[in-house]
């Protein structure tokens, strides 16, 4: 039997209009979904949120390593979280599953209208939980099991293959280094440009103050 990993991206501090439990909630139900999927071939595993990390040293390469890893994302895509929405367009960049979920009340943007959606209630009541669990879990299978027979042509990253835009034949030496290199890229930008007011409580909107001068790569 094979073991599949499944890693979750969602939002993580409370957001207005949700309970602030609310999406730790939702991916404790949706492991204990996903756990409990039982197949001949495949024991599918969760492994918490891409950004858990035993250390805090790098969490930018933690965050990017695990999305490039893990055989499925899930990913909330609520309220249209910034953070949320950028690490499942790094998703999308991989020839593997990617599933998203939303609340009701949130709308798909342009940019991923083609992409099937399943929603949830926002207010989590049990009568619609329970029909969002039965469509989780038909749809979190079947999704499996034809990218598996498909060899996965129907990720949407494997349109783009057989044109300049991508070359498939890429060696796994070569794509650790990349992920490697896109996390110091992402560090390093956040370094340079923004560099907080350790004092300052953000409460009167005045940029200036809010953000001071570019740190010196070379300085700490």
């Amino acid at each position: 039997m094979e073991n599949v990993t499944v890693s979750f991206v969602r939002p993580i501090d409370p957001k207005d209009g949700y309970d602030p439990n609310h999406f730790k909630f939702l991916e404790d139900e949706i492991t204990n979904i996903v756990e409990n999927i039982h197949t001949p071939d495949y024991q599918f595993k969760c492994n918490g949120l891409v950004s858990d990390s035993l250390g805090v040293a790098n969490i930018t390469n933690t965050i990017v390593k695990k999305l490039f890893k893990a055989d499925i994302v899930i990913a909330d895509i609520s309220d249209l979280n910034p953070n949320v929405m950028f690490e499942l367009g790094l998703r999308l960049s991989l020839p593997k599953v990617t599933i998203i979920i939303r609340s009701d009340n949130t709308p798909l943007p342009f940019d991923i209208k083609d992409f099937y959606a399943i929603s949830y209630p926002q207010n989590l009541s049990a009568i619609e939980l329970k029909k969002f669990r039965k469509e989780f879990e038909q749809r979190f299978l079947n999704t499996w099991i034809d990218f598996i027979n498909t060899d996965a042509k129907n990720t949407f990253i494997h349109n783009f293959y057989g044109g300049t835009v991508i070359d498939p034949k890429i060696k796994t030496e070569d794509l650790n280094s990349a992920i490697d290199k896109l996390g110091s890229m992402m560090d390093l930008m956040r370094h340079k440009y923004i560099a907080f007011d350790p004092s300052d409580r953000f409460d009167d909107f005045d940029f200036d103050h809010d953000v001071s001068a570019p740190i010196p790569l070379d300085k700490d």
